[in-house]
């Protein structure tokens, strides 16, 4: 046995299926006994097998394997295509938000353009006084 807790999961699996030659099975068994917390895993494994052994069949829908390997071919397009196609498989809210902010500045911009309209003071906030000269 190369490195035991390298592929102890695999061995584990394998140990409890039966499927070890006696060699390995007898190496599997010295780790064990070296290991504590690979006793622990390989009873709650043990567990877990017996308990998803409990479980009632499920039987998928008829066009389960259809919808399946169409959601796999997309998924296969979208990884291997980059670029701008890429850009497509954002978010559409995000989408959205640059649309929007888009056609904002660009209305902002054009506000500019436009000559500036002249400010009308409230005559009520208007003093008798003159205004305090700016001191460079």
């Amino acid at each position: 046995m190369a490195n035991p807790k390298e592929s102890s999961a695999e061995l584990m699996t394998a140990y409890l299926d039966a499927e070890l030659d006696p060699a390995e099975s007898e190496a599997f068994e010295s780790f064990l006994a070296e290991s504590p917390e690979a006793q622990q895993e390989l009873e709650d494994l043990r567990r877990m097998v017996q308990l998803v052994g409990k479980l009632e069949n499920a039987f998928a829908p008829p066009d389960f394997y259809e919808k399946l390997h169409r959601k796999l071919r997309r998924r296969q397009a979208f990884e291997r295509d980059s670029g701008l196609f890429g850009l497509l498989t954002l978010p559409f809210q995000v989408v959205c938000i640059i649309v929007i902010l888009t056609v904002a500045a660009m209305y902002m911009m054009a506000q500019l353009d436009q000559q500036p309209q002249s400010v009308e003071r409230d005559p009520a906030s208007v003093q008798d006084e003159a205004p305090a000269p700016v001191v460079p």
